[in-house]
């Protein structure tokens, strides 16, 4: 066909399938954090860390957070000249949509793959790529990311100075952005060093001097660093469980890895028992209807077994390219940079990720795509076929529940708008946390007294909220739900699992089970302050 032999045409044709999937999405998850920062800096550009948000219990200052605002600067301006509508910010985002699929395909053409239409369509149907295109951070930073492979492949070759500077500014853009992509540094540093082009390492004080400029503005405006002062988390070995289990979850390719390995028949039997189990759980998830606990730990089960598979045969191709090349020839091949580029975001991700999401794995899944061509190039037809139907078929399924998801709670806000003498306030985050406010419905802080006797207290059962249990005396007057339906069976909807999961909660599995439940009270007493 003519469309997958013009690959800048398929580009053009994934990006406006993207976007249209996108484009008026409701608000969701942290899109409403970014928003609030955006619209603080926007008015505040010199302070853009002091603005409060109320994103636990009570507001505090974006430098408690765990983000710098290089994205928020950019919505901020764009926010200056469209507003805040959904459909001219998920544009915006859409920009960074069609840069990251145009330079997977630019990295597919410097690599010479020969199947760089192929691992385009498995890319960008991936759920990571379809479904995390909210207003969040995760599409930008990937674009960091694959632009800096991309020119440190490109200096392999040519023009080195301009490459390799390239390579790390962009990764100063990315640091700026979200702090996970300094290992990148590391990568540079390494790659330069395996080609003996140590006159090039003075590349590496572009970002660190821009995340030091950076630093030096936190000084000057509140007093500490904060790359050095965020939050984080110490490692845990069930983070290590986690990744495995999301890369199963999104690696619905897997089928196509299998061909060259001199296991094929049993990891096939493997996956192809994976595929059946899945298969089996729809009947009983529609008939028995076990708790969604159970479905979610079954699922994140048959997920480790499929990312312990696409593990070991990741593995498995590196131990034969270092044997097939030799190690020392090894480490100045290109297929070491993608290597590297798992390899450190991986690490990263591990070691200080405060939880795991699939946003995460979407910075290494398009690596793991590019390092696994040479193998998904000689699978049979067959297996790549199914390889491309499933992660079609999952991420647009996917797609639209998370749309739906999203969608549900932005009707329901719109059916709370103050009136009368009694105040309306609202506990809980995300999307929810948006709506409610642009209807003119308070925020509720834990302990505050303003609540009174007589108001209305409005909060949704699932999404993460101000503590309010031990506080207000609350009188139920009214549920809001919807059942689920066709277009939500398949979720990431338990525990908001696609953007947080755990070694229990699965990032998606079947659902029955309502979006959300939304609880209308009357406040019938307050203690002020927790018991």
């Amino acid at each position: 066909m003519a469309l997958f032999r013009n690959r800048l045409l398929l580009v053009l044709v994934l990006w406006l399938m993207l976007t249209a999937i996108n484009i008026n999405k409701a608000y969701h998850i942290d899109d409403a954090f970014h928003l609030e920062a955006a619209l603080w800096i926007k008015d505040h550009p010199a302070t853009p860390m002091s603005g409060l948000i109320n994103w636990k219990d009570a507001p505090t200052p974006l430098y408690t957070h765990n983000q710098p605002p290089l994205f928020f600067f950019l919505l901020a301006q764009v926010i200056k000249v469209t507003g805040t509508g959904e459909i001219p910010l998920h544009l915006f985002l859409s920009v960074f949509t069609f840069l990251a699929l145009f330079l997977f395909n630019r990295l597919t053409e410097v690599l010479k793959l020969v199947n760089g239409s192929f691992l385009l369509l498995l890319f960008a149907f991936n759920p990571a790529m379809v479904v995390n295109q909210n207003l969040m951070t995760d599409v930008p930073l990937l674009v960091t990311v694959l632009a800096s492979a991309l020119f440190l492949l490109k200096a392999v070759e040519s023009i080195k100075t301009r490459n390799y500077f390239l390579s790390a500014l962009v990764v100063g853009f990315g640091l700026l952005i979200k702090y996970s992509v300094l290992p990148l540094l590391v990568v540079i540093a390494l790659i330069i060093a395996f080609r003996r082009d140590f006159r090039y390492l003075w590349v590496l004080a572009v970002p660190l001097g821009m995340l030091a400029s950076w630093s030096v503005w936190n000084l000057a405006e509140f007093g500490s660093v904060h790359f050095l002062d965020r939050p984080r988390s110490g490692f845990h070995i069930n983070r290590v469980w986690s990744v495995i289990s999301v890369t199963g979850a999104l690696a619905l390719f897997s089928f196509s890895l299998t061909h060259i390995h001199r296991f094929r028949a049993l990891l096939r039997y493997l996956l192809f028992g994976l595929f059946a189990a899945f298969l089996v759980m729809i009947p009983v998830v529609l008939f028995i209807q076990p708790s969604q606990p159970l479905i979610s730990f079954i699922f994140n089960m048959l997920f480790e077994v499929n990312g312990l598979i696409v593990v070991f045969l990741l593995i498995s191709f590196l131990i034969s390219g270092i044997r097939r090349e030799g190690f020392v020839a090894y480490l100045k091949t290109t297929e070491l940079i993608i290597v590297l580029f798992i390899l450190s975001i991986g690490a990263f991700i591990l070691l200080f990720a405060p939880f795991m999401a699939t946003r995460h794995i979407l910075l290494i899944l398009p690596f793991i795509l590019l390092y696994s061509a040479p193998v998904i190039e000689t699978a049979t037809r067959a297996m790549n076929r199914t390889s491309l139907a499933l992660t079609i078929a999952l991420g647009i399924l996917l797609g639209i529940s998370d749309y739906k998801f999203a969608g549900f709670y932005r009707k329901t806000a719109a059916q709370f708008v103050p009136s009368g003498d009694a105040a309306t306030w609202s506990a809980g985050h995300w999307g929810w946390q948006w709506y409610t406010t642009q209807n003119g419905v308070k925020q509720y802080e834990t302990g505050s007294t303003a609540v009174k006797e007589g108001d209305l207290f409005i909060y949704p059962a699932k999404v993460a909220k101000q503590e309010f249990k031990e506080i207000l005396v609350l009188d139920t007057i009214q549920k809001i739900y919807e059942k689920g339906n066709v277009f939500t069976f398949f979720s990431g909807n338990y525990k908001a699992s696609f953007y947080s999961s755990a070694v229990r909660v699965a990032p998606w599995c079947y659902s029955l089970r309502p979006v959300d439940t939304i609880y209308v009270c009357r406040v019938t007493g307050n203690h002020g302050t927790v018991k």
